[in-house]
């Protein structure tokens, strides 16, 4: 049995060295709220509707717009009825909260559908379908990888044209302001899956994408060597700080009023808490 540090800790790190601490004192952020329930609801249902897309894409090669419609709106007759009962059951006391979002969610599921349509066939244009299709629906969703030891579970794995493979995020932030100021460690969440998946599939990585599910807007980054080495080290310093014990509130108020533990962080702050933790211990071997 190994200990490891995940992605998420590296990202978190980033963000607030205190941060990877507090996450393992209490795994799951306290009580739940609307924000992590319906950005769970938003993970489940784009990355079920990307299975099912997948799928009926590579089941024919002449499509026409009756069939993509159609297909769609089977997709969608599956995939709502299923995260509706899956999260009604996993938060009952969020069932209003989740219904309140199933029109805005279906809309987005629509426009995706057909930017991801008008993607692939202008993609034919010099690629075969099945390339169109591979290029632009994932080749692999929610993937647990583990190497060096870190583990990491990937939302989405898009295998690229020129023999690379690029890893997506999806993330639910309403503000604008959110996404600029996760900046750093969004990039860092997506350099560490970079160095998991070349471990693991033996393909490079140069440059992750974030998808922001809220406006169908994407986030590229340039993943370099240097962005590696710096996952190496980072994976590093986690694992010191979280063997001697919780790093200092960070004196950063800004930081603190956007940070989704916030109050997690305060709690055990109050309470006093600097036991040290120790990672998730996963079965496997590092290679």
């Amino acid at each position: 049995m190994k200990s490891y540090v995940t992605a998420s800790n590296s990202a978190d790190y980033k963000w607030c060295p205190r941060l990877p601490g507090v996450t393992e004192i209490e795994r799951f952020g306290g009580s739940k709220s609307v924000n992590t329930v319906i950005g769970n609801l938003e993970h489940a249902a784009f990355q079920e509707y990307y299975k099912l897309f997948r799928l009926d894409c590579l089941s024919i090669s002449d499509p026409s717009d009756e069939w993509s419609l159609v297909t769609h709106q089977a997709r969608l007759d599956k995939v709502l009825p299923y995260v509706i009962n899956a999260f009604k059951e996993q938060s009952p006391s969020f069932f209003q909260h989740i219904m309140d979002n199933i029109p805005s969610l279906q809309y987005r599921l629509d426009l995706h559908h057909q930017n991801k349509v008008d993607e692939i066939m202008k993609l034919t244009n010099k690629n075969s379908w099945e390339d169109a299709v591979t290029m632009t629906l994932p080749l692999t969703i929610e993937k647990t990888i583990w190497a060096y030891n870190m583990v990491g579970r990937v939302d989405c794995i898009y295998h690229l044209p020129n023999k690379s493979l690029m890893p997506e995020d999806l993330k639910s932030h309403d503000s604008r302001f959110d996404t600029l100021i996760h900046r750093d460690s969004h990039k860092m969440q997506l350099s560490a899956y970079a160095v998991l998946l070349e471990h693991h599939f033996k393909l490079p990585v140069r440059k992750g994408r974030i998808f922001y599910t809220k406006d169908l807007s994407y986030e590229y980054f340039e993943i370099t060597k240097k962005d590696k080495q710096e996952v190496l080290a980072i994976r590093d310093k986690v694992q010191s700080l979280l063997n001697d014990g919780l790093a200092p509130v960070l004196d950063d108020k800004l930081k603190c009023k956007h940070c989704y533990r916030q109050e997690s962080c305060a709690r055990i702050a109050e309470a006093n808490v600097t036991t040290p933790t120790e990672y998730i211990p996963l079965d496997g071997e590092c290679s």
